[in-house]
C-alpha cells in the first residue's frame, strides 16, 4: 500500500503546494460541492490501485464493495474491478453487464472480450455469444491468447471442428509460445479421434509443469471413458502429485474429485467416499468442496453431503451458479441416493437456465427421469450429453450416456434401440476393466434383450 499511495497522483487546486495549504483549501471547501479527482493520466498507479483492490477481492472475498467516490475510480480499471467483483463473488448477471458496459465504454480493451468468453464458453455453454466475444478479443489484441483458444473451445461446442483448428493453428503462428494453444489443439484431436496428432500436441507441452498436470488429468479422463480404472487412477494420481510439487492445493484436490467422481459413477461407492474425503481435507476451495459433496451425495454419504453443500451456499448467497447449479446438482444427487427420482428431476428445474454446458448436472437430471420411469425425457437428456463430446471429448459421461440410452430404450419398449446404445457402449469399453460394477449390470441387462 505504501508504494501504490505514495507519490503526487491527485490533481490538487491551483495554488496548493505543501499538506498545510491542503488542509486550509478542504476547511474552506469541504462542503461536497467540489471533489478532487485523481490523475488518470497515470497508468502505474491506476494499474496499482486494480491489482491491489484484486488482491483484496481474492483474499478476504467482501460481500459489499464500496468506493469513496461519486462515480466508479479512475475510469477503467474502475470498471475492471467492478465487473471481477461480481464475477468473483459468482453474480453472474451483474457480471456479465459490468463487463458489458466495460466493453462499450473501452472499446479497444480485450478483457471484457475475453471474459466475456469465459463465461459464455466455459460457465455457461452458450458457444454462439461466447464465439462472438472470443472473436472481438482477436479482432481487439491479436497478441493475447484467450482470444483464439476460447475460440477455439467455442466452435468445439459448436462441432464446427476445422474450424477450431484453424483459429489455433492461427494463434500458435502468431505467437509459438501461446502453448495453451497445444492443448486445445490436442483436445480438437481427440475429439476427431486422432490419437497420433493429440500426442504431437501434447509433445509440446511436457516441459511445462502446469501444463503437463492438464494433460496427465485429461489422460485420466480418457482412460476412464473407456472403462480402464486402473489405467485412469495412475494418471490421476500423476496429475495430484504434479499438483503437490507445484504446491496448488485445489488443483490437487481436483485430482482427488476426478477419480471420486469416477469411481461414484463406476458404482464403486467405497472407494469414491475415500476419494472424495481426501479432496475435502485438501482444499477448502468452495469448488473443491462442491465437486466431493456431489460424489458423497451420489455415493450414498447424503448427510456429510448436504451438510457440506448447505455451509457453501450459506458463504455464497449471492453466486448464481452455487445457488442454481452446484447446490442443487448435491441436493438432487442425494434424492437419487434415496431413490427419489421424481424429487431430483424436481429440485433441477431450478438450473435449466445454466445446463447447457455441465454434463454432471445433464447426467444427475438424466438418472432423474430413469429412475422416475420417464423414458423420453431419459433419453432426450442423456442425448444432451453425446452432443456435447466435441467439446468435451475425454468426459467419461459420453460413454455412460450411451449406456444410459439404452436403459431408457428399454424403459420405454423399443428393443431395436435399447440393444443399439448398449453396443454402443460396449465398444467404446471393449478393452474396459472387467470388474467395475456398472459393467457387470450393463452386461447381465444386455443379456435380456437377446
Amino acid at each position: 500500500p505504501q508504494e501504490l499511495y505514495c507519490g503526487r497522483n491527485a490533481l490538487l487546486p491551483e495554488g496548493v503546494r505543501s499538506i498545510q495549504e491542503m488542509n486550509d483549501w478542504r476547511r474552506i471547501h469541504d462542503n461536497f460541492d467540489v471533489e478532487i479527482q485523481p490523475t488518470q493520466t497515470n497508468p502505474g498507479y491506476a494499474q496499482k490501485w486494480f491489482l491491489r483492490c484484486k488482491d483484496l477481492v481474492d483474499k478476504y472475498r467482501p460481500d459489499l464493495l464500496y468506493f469513496d467516490n461519486i462515480g466508479l475510480p479512475l475510469g477503467q480499471p474502475g470498471l475492471d474491478i467492478t465487473a471481477h467483483y461480481y464475477t468473483d463473488s459468482g453474480q453472474l448477471e451483474k457480471g456479465i453487464a459490468a463487463y458489458d458496459l466495460y466493453k462499450q465504454t473501452y472499446p479497444r480493451e480485450s478483457t471484457p472480450y475475453s471474459n466475456l468468453a469465459v463465461e459464455y464458453v466455459l460457465a455457461l455453454g452458450q458457444f454462439e455469444k461466447g464465439l462472438t466475444e472470443a472473436q472481438g478479443t482477436i479482432r481487439v489484441d491479436p497478441d493475447d491468447s484467450r482470444g483464439y483458444f476460447l475460440s477455439g473451445a467455442a466452435y468445439m461446442g459448436l462441432n464446427r471442428l476445422d474450424e477450431a483448428k484453424a483459429v489455433l493453428r492461427a494463434g500458435v503462428q502468431s505467437n509459438p509460445a501461446f502453448l495453451n494453444l497445444h492443448d486445445w489443439l490436442a483436445q480438437v484431436a481427440l475429439a476427431e479421434g486422432d490419437l497420433a496428432t493429440m500426442e504431437k500436441e501434447e509433445a509440446f507441452l511436457h516441459g511445462d509443469p502446469y501444463s503437463e498436470m492438464g494433460v496427465k488429468s485429461r489422460h485420466g479422463d480418457l482412460a476412464a471413458s473407456h472403462g480402464q480404472l486402473k489405467k485412469a487412477r495412475e494418471s490421476y494420481d500423476q496429475a495430484r502429485q504434479i499438483a503437490q510439487r507445484l504446491q496448488i492445493k485445489e488443483a490437487e484436490a481436483g485430482a482427488l474429485n476426478s477419480e471420486a467422481w469416477v469411481q461414484a459413477v463406476f458404482q464403486n461407492r467405497r472407494e469414491a467416499v475415500e476419494s472424495a474425503n481426501a479432496a475435502l481435507a485438501a482444499s477448502q476451495s468452495y469448488i473443491a468442496q462442491f465437486l466431493a459433496a456431489v460424489t458423497l451425495a451420489l455415493a450414498g454419504e447424503n448427510k456429510k453431503a448436504l451438510a457440506v453443500a448447505a455451509d457453501l451456499a450459506r458463504k455464497r448467497p449471492e453466486d448464481t451458479l452455487v445457488q442454481n447449479v452446484s447446490f442443487p446438482v448435491v441436493q438432487a444427487s442425494a434424492a437419487l441416493s434415496a431413490g427419489d427420482g421424481a424429487k431430483a428431476v424436481d429440485i433441477l428445474k431450478v438450473s435449466a437456465p445454466y445446463d447447457n454446458g455441465s454434463t454432471n448436472l445433464l447426467y444427475v437430471r438424466a438418472l432423474g427421469y430413469l429412475k422416475a420411469g420417464q423414458a423420453n425425457e431419459a433419453i432426450q437428456e442423456f442425448q444432451r450429453i453425446l452432443s456435447l463430446r466435441s467439446f468435451a471429448p475425454a468426459d467419461p459421461l459420453i460413454s455412460l450416456a450411451h449406456l444410459g440410452q439404452g436403459r431408457a430404450y428399454t424403459l420405454s419398449g423399443d428393443s431395436a434401440k435399447s440393444r443399439s446404445a448398449y453396443q454402443d457402449f460396449f465398444a467404446l469399453w471393449k478393452d474396459a476393466d472387467p470388474d467395475i460394477p456398472i459393467l457387470k449390470d450393463a452386461k447381465a441387462e444386455y443379456a435380456k434383450l437377446q
